[in-house]
């Protein structure tokens, strides 16, 4: 890419108007070039006859923070980059026992219609999560009665996934940006265990499970944001 970069830039300089920007984008040893901002830039500065557009809007930004919970850190294990879709894994580098099975799902859908809420979304979140699970519980956490219509937490415990043969725990939230419907869920493996009506899930009685969820649903609600300008969700 670096090799390339020069070519490129000339490319940009001969079809963009006289007083665009042109933004150097930078993701770990590779360079890029390009005339809108990079994911790094939370604002689009446009030169037009040498005055700044200041009704440019500000860039939306999926904040993900590498997960506290994982003390030597994360890798990345899937990365899917589609015309409207995007989706990225992560996994603890250097897993304990305990983090064997864990993983962070990223997912961007983009030009999605207006009409699909987080709300309306999750439902087809809790449709997938039902497929691939034996029995599953889905909660909704009471946090969604404080949160704005544009945010989503959700929550589930699937018994036995169908794929794996083991029991799994996550959490997940949805926010709606202005084109695009964000997702991040955390998510880990567990021994299966037996959903009965009305019960408690005996898997939850665990103090180490009970740490991870509270790790997770914390995560999701003060490090995980879609922001847009100075304002943050």
């Amino acid at each position: 890419m670096l090799k390339t970069a020069p070519i490129f830039m000339s490319f940009l300089l001969f079809t963009t108007p006289v007083f665009s920007e042109v933004y150097k984008c930078v993701d770990g040893n590779s360079m890029s070039f390009s005339n809108v901002p990079c994911d790094d830039q939370q604002k689009a500065k446009i030169i037009v006859n040498g005055v700044a557009d200041q009704t440019m809007p500000a860039q939306e930004k999926f904040v993900v923070p590498v997960y506290p919970g994982w003390k030597k850190g994360w890798k990345k294990t899937k990365n899917l980059s589609l015309e409207r879709f995007s989706e990225m894994e992560y996994t603890p580098f250097k897993p304990s026992a305990g983090e064997i099975h864990a993983s962070i799902n990223k997912q961007k859908l983009t030009n999605l219609p207006k009409s699909m809420t987080v709300h309306r979304f999750s439902v087809s979140v809790e449709d997938i999560i039902e497929s691939i699970c034996e029995n599953a519980v889905i909660h909704r956490p009471d946090i969604n009665d404080q949160a704005s219509e544009l945010v989503y937490y959700g929550q589930y415990a699937c018994s036995l996934r169908r794929d794996t043969q083991q029991g799994e725990l996550g959490y997940y939230k949805i926010m709606r940006g202005s084109s695009s419907i964000y997702m991040l869920a955390v998510k880990w493996s567990v021994k299966p265990f037996v959903i009965e009506a009305g019960k408690e899930l005996p898997i939850l009685k665990d103090k180490e499970i009970r740490k991870r969820v509270t790790r997770a649903e914390k995560y999701l609600r003060y490090d995980v944001k879609l922001c847009r300008g100075d304002s943050c969700t």
